[in-house]
């Protein structure tokens, strides 16, 4: 059963969208998300607030903090995805923190999109020197190295240089991943003319030789795109400090994608990406959290310039008049998530965003203890002993300590039985699968099943998110 999604907006926290879209759904992804840059932007990995608007010039620092960031978004990436757990934890050695927690916001994003990406699919992601280096390695992380196809440099060439400190920054970056290598990309299709002082041009009128002479197309498009940035295109121009030019993005859907396929821009701000759509006849879906998000659509969509715009600045954000304006389109505006029809899993963890869980909140050694013999039974985890008191069996790590500010360590989910022997011999040095194996090895294995740690892990962290969802006092999301 397919979703009814084609041509919607979506003004909620993309994160929420992305989990209600099918599986293998969509033909491509271009999208430019907050760059990191300390300018206008606050938030933090599980939940963010872009707070420009237009005609604002209060720009807000950024707030993705590492302190912020729930431990439950560590905990899926660091079982389900080591790799880009590495790069997140080695982002804070090289970098510092609050840039990890930024990747660790990104990553739960690019996680599902690419979930939801066809196998013909592809993303470009837009990004500028800030964090260039470490988002490629969270892309090389979740689609594969493999799936790597091009590093876009967008040359902007009609910026002044203001520094004096450096060469002046021109160009900002553009990732380009395959989802596969069934990826269509129209290659012949990605041409432009040739310059008058071309050496093809010049070749040909030498040599003669038709082996060589210039494509009737054009020449084969580079990995570098000269295209001016929209600061003298009026009719452009919508106030955003973010805006990028409709021909950079007309070239990426030209690129990777057909006439009637899905486009999406998780972070379409000003609408850049779905105009571009729109003009070459795909289909699309933009999300974000920014009030006037549909006023830059219609307003897009109209063709008016941007004077005419600041005239009609005061709809912005009035819902009876974009409702209005947006009947002559056939274009969809929500505020609800889409609903799955595939059952089939999300890639991230389904935990709402939170702060981090204090001690006050944690449950207690004693109701953890209660818990896990009500659930598994009076049985070790690491030999099979069957107590014949829940008194003989000790609470215990499954993963070992490794510091008192590890958060994630004391939860339940990280939590085992152990007989008295089992929790000296493997104390806090070795994992409970490192137990099991010696354990085997010396012979103290009793007879029996052992408690399937797979699954115990699923049932205690599924009774650790209904906890946290139970627990109000803990979305406090107002400082935020």
């Amino acid at each position: 059963m397919t979703q009814d999604i084609a041509n919607t907006l979506y003004e909620m926290d993309n994160l929420e969208v992305l989990r209600g879209i099918n599986s293998n759904s969509i033909d491509l992804i271009a999208t430019d998300p907050p760059f990191n840059t300390k300018r206008n932007r606050s938030g933090t990995a599980g939940f963010y607030v872009d707070k420009w608007k237009y005609g604002d010039t209060d720009k807000l620092p950024d707030q993705w903090k590492w302190n912020e960031v729930h431990p439950k978004w560590l905990e899926t990436i660091q079982d389900g995805y080591p790799a880009l757990h590495q790069v997140i934890e080695a982002t804070k050695v090289v970098q510092d923190e609050d840039t990890a927690a930024f990747l660790c916001f990104l990553s739960v994003r690019i996680l599902e999109m690419h979930r939801i990406l066809k196998d013909t699919g592809s993303i470009y992601l837009h990004c500028d020197h800030n964090v260039n280096s470490y988002i490629r390695l969270v892309m090389d992380a979740i689609f594969g190295k493999n799936n790597f196809r091009n590093e876009i440099v967008w040359h902007y060439y009609n910026v002044a240089s203001t520094s004096r400190k450096f060469l002046g920054r021109k160009h900002d970056t553009i990732f380009f991943y395959a989802k596969s290598k069934a990826t269509l990309f129209n290659w012949d299709g990605m041409r432009e003319p040739y310059s008058t002082d071309s050496n093809w041009v010049k070749a040909s009128d030498s040599y003669g030789d038709p082996r060589y002479s210039p494509n009737e197309k054009g020449k084969l498009m580079h990995d570098v795109w000269r295209i001016p940035t929209i600061n003298n295109m009026a009719k452009e121009r919508t106030g955003s400090p973010d805006q990028k030019p409709l021909k950079l993005y007309q070239r990426i859907i030209e690129a990777s994608s057909n006439e009637g396929d899905l486009v999406l821009d998780p972070f379409c701000g000003c609408a850049t990406t779905i105009i571009a759509a729109n003009n070459l006849n795909r289909r699309w879906i933009g999300i974000d959290r920014r009030k006037d998000a549909r006023y830059h659509i219609i307003t897009r969509l109209m063709g008016i310039d941007r004077k005419e715009r600041e005239r009609l600045e005061k709809y912005t954000i009035d819902k009876t008049w974009l409702d209005k304006q947006m009947q002559p389109y056939e274009i969809h505006y929500r505020t609800d998530p889409p609903t799955r029809t595939d059952n089939q899993e999300t890639a991230a963890t389904e935990l709402p965003p939170v702060l981090p869980i204090t001690e006050e909140f944690q449950m207690t050694r004693a109701e953890i203890h209660k818990t896990l013999i009500e659930k598994f039974g009076p049985y070790c985890w690491g030999c099979n002993f069957e107590a014949p008191d829940p008194r003989y069996l000790e609470l215990d790590h499954i993963n070992p300590k490794s510091g008192k500010d590890d958060y994630g360590q004391h939860h339940i989910n990280n939590r085992a039985l152990l007989c008295k022997p089992c929790n000296l011999e493997k104390s806090n040095r070795m994992t409970l699968p490192q137990l099991r194996k010696i354990n085997k090895q010396k012979g103290y294995m009793k007879e029996g099943t052992l408690i399937d740690l797979s699954k115990a892990s699923e049932w205690t962290w599924q009774y650790l998110v209904k906890r946290i969802r139970e627990t109000p006092h803990q979305y406090n999301l107002n400082g935020m």
